[in-house]
């Protein structure tokens, strides 16, 4: 079946690419001279899961529209693996612990951020821009600024009995006609314009609908490969905060029972619901073509957070760092900028996407931010790394286990560290990209190992982070059962203790 006749707005019409104007935006109070911006976000797709970056199981036209007419960052990471501390990171150039959102919220409810704290939105608002947003947003008052959000809403969608639907696709098939009304739309001023769109995060649904053992529907197309890093043999130096993902974790605990073929049709499920996401993104740039102002607008495209991707036995994101959850899509297509080119080098995340438009549009942006612009890339000027490291955080999801740890990624290596048991875990990642084996206890990685933890402690007190003064909650029935996600049983800590 075609997912396409899903859409019930049809097929796709054949795009032929996001055009491009051959002068370089300049900032200027003329509406035509500074470019408008669009900003398509996905919620949960990794960087793995996309051709551009060397999937051969997933066809994802519509995404590969803006990649051919783009320069795109191979080595982007999120600041968070969670939405909610994701997104107002995102939206303010700010890392999770300074915009004091650091969960999901929910019953342990986030505080907005800081009233006096810069976002894209007031600071493109400031500047005679048009500001609109429409879709998913878990903001946190992080998207302040903008004049139009589009309340949440769901449209009706066909769907086959495989993959179920639930509000993010609902929702998707809402947002894309107020998105695409607004492009056709004429503007008196240039627009910041976000389209946040929630697949695939439908997965997690999937993955809930399929709890335990049982026997997958059919499907119209063939299981993808189970990727090479899907046992973890070195599970057991993990730190126990990963070990034990299936306890603060209620996705990973309904996976627990999985055999091998419940897990490719996970990702044939992960699959499609990025198809679902690409055909929205069809909608939405055949919007953008029809339009004059196609020649003088930016269109970035990336993800707030990835997906397991069943890369360590994982599914949907918690707690751990692993590339398939921090490692995140991030493309920028516009006029004056490269196209068609795939940068392996910079080192870079999402706190450079507020500095980047910013000086896309003539904005003066923050001093104190830990990000930078992205534009000399953009423009072909340099193919070296504007950072010497990206750091990531976790504290917790929901507040049932706290398990404070950090990130810290240089070219080649990744160290992590967590509270709990002073868990540490280091990986070369030039010859071993899936993470496993961790050099912690290897002698001749010592002094890598040292420069990282120096690294690490010279970024908490660069930033003001509190990480070290932190403290982890875990019950021991939630580090009880023998290590590995398979012998999990019974609920997760969320599951247990919400009840």
């Amino acid at each position: 079946m075609n997912r396409r006749n899903f859409l019930k707005q049809g097929p796709l019409a054949a795009g032929i690419g996001i055009a491009a104007a051959q002068s370089s935006p300049q900032p200027a109070t003329a509406k035509q001279s500074r470019p408008n911006i669009l900003i398509i976000m996905s919620d949960q797709l990794s960087w793995k899961a996309l051709p551009l970056y060397g999937n051969k199981d997933i066809s994802t036209p519509n995404i590969d529209r803006i990649a051919k007419r783009a320069t795109a960052f191979s080595q982007c990471y999120t600041t968070c693996p969670l939405c909610m501390p994701a997104r107002p990171a995102l939206w303010t150039g700010r890392l999770p612990h300074e915009t004091g959102v650091t969960t999901n919220g929910g019953k342990f409810a986030e505080e907005p951020i800081p009233i006096h704290m810069p976002t894209l939105g007031s600071l493109f608002k400031e500047t005679g821009y048009e500001t609109a947003h429409f879709g998913k947003t878990h903001d946190s008052g992080s998207l302040r600024g903008f004049d139009h959000i589009e309340e949440e809403n769901e449209s009706d969608v066909d769907f086959h009995p495989a993959w179920p639907v639930n509000y993010d696709t609902k929702r998707d098939r809402y947002t894309t006609p107020k998105v695409v009304d607004f492009l056709t739309r004429d503007h008196s001023q240039p627009y910041l314009a976000v389209a946040d769109l929630n697949n695939p995060h439908n997965i997690c649904g999937w993955v809930g609908h399929n709890e335990g053992v049982h026997t997958d529907t059919p499907i119209p197309t063939d299981l993808p490969p189970l990727p090479d890093n899907f046992r973890d043999v070195n599970f057991d130096k993990r730190p126990l905060p990963v070990q034990y993902i299936c306890c603060s974790h209620n996705r990973l605990s309904q996976a627990a029972e999985w055999n091998e073929t419940n897990y490719r049709h996970y990702l044939a499920a992960y699959y499609h619901y990025i198809g679902r996401l690409d055909d929205e993104i069809g909608l939405i740039l055949d919007a953008l073509e029809s339009h004059p102002d196609r020649d003088n607008t930016i269109v970035v495209f990336l993800a707030d957070h990835g997906d397991g991707m069943a890369a360590h036995g994982m599914v949907t994101k918690q707690v751990s760092f692993i590339e398939e959850t921090n490692r995140v899509p991030f493309m920028i297509a516009g006029p004056g900028f490269r196209k068609d080119q795939l940068l392996e080098t910079p080192l870079i995340s999402h706190l450079d996407l507020l500095p980047t438009l910013c000086d896309c549009a003539g904005i003066s942006s923050p001093d104190d931010l830990r990000g930078s612009s992205l534009v000399p890339w953009l423009r072909g000027n340099r193919d070296d790394s504007p950072h010497d490291f990206i750091a990531g955080e976790w504290q917790t999801e929901w507040s049932y286990t706290i398990s404070p740890g950090r990130m810290i990624r240089t070219a080649r290596y990744k160290y992590t560290r967590f509270i709990e048991g002073d868990g540490e875990e280091l990986y070369d990642l030039a010859i071993d990209p899936g993470e496993t084996k961790t050099l912690i206890d290897e002698p001749e990685y010592r002094n890598v190992l040292e420069e990282h933890r120096r690294l690490l402690a010279g970024h908490v007190k660069d930033t003001g982070d509190p990480f070290f003064g932190l403290s982890y909650k875990a019950d021991k029935r939630w580090r009880s059962h023998e290590t590995g996600y398979h012998n999990h049983r019974g609920l997760s800590a969320p599951q247990t203790l919400q009840k």
